[in-house]
């Protein structure tokens, strides 16, 4: 019974890892072709973000950008460091994000969606923490059907 219970999960997990993970990637590469401009920070600092996290309190600080940029004429502000449809603001320790908000530039290239300009990033997520995920999904997947056969053969 535990086999077909860890097969069952198993599957569930990858199937749901490879599904996130392929919308993920498809986002991405939508993303890498918004348009650009110029964009200037106005703040920098650290942050904690309003989401559930596992980790310690210890690591749950993220770098704050504020930047604005300038679309046909009219100003936007925005604080994503990341695409927000792809990928939560990733988090450690105070020393850690506010290393990684220092480390942008006052003039900085903002890339924003060209049917909602008030959507940007500074940089795209992370190709290869995708496909990891990708990696991971199938593995899980292989997993769970090692356990299916192994209570189907037993």
């Amino acid at each position: 019974m535990e086999n077909l219970i860890a097969g069952i999960f198993g599957l569930l997990l990858g199937l749901a890892g490879l599904w996130t993970g392929i919308k993920a990637l498809k986002n991405r590469a939508l993303a890498d072709r918004w348009h650009t401009t110029n964009g200037r920070v106005m703040e920098r600092g650290i942050y904690q973000p309003d989401q559930p996290m596992l980790s310690a309190p210890a690591f749950r600080y993220s770098p704050l950008v504020k930047y604005r940029y300038e679309v046909g004429g009219k100003e936007f502000v925005s604080q994503w460091i990341l695409p927000r449809h792809i990928q939560l603001p990733r988090h450690n320790t105070k020393k850690w994000a506010q290393k990684q908000a220092d480390s942008f530039p006052d003039e900085l290239q903002v890339h924003y969606n060209p049917e909602d300009p008030a959507e940007s990033y500074l940089t795209n997520a992370s190709r290869t923490a995708l496909y990891a995920v990708l990696i991971f999904s199938a593995l899980a997947m292989l997993l769970g059907s090692l356990f299916l056969l192994k209570y189907t053969a037993g």
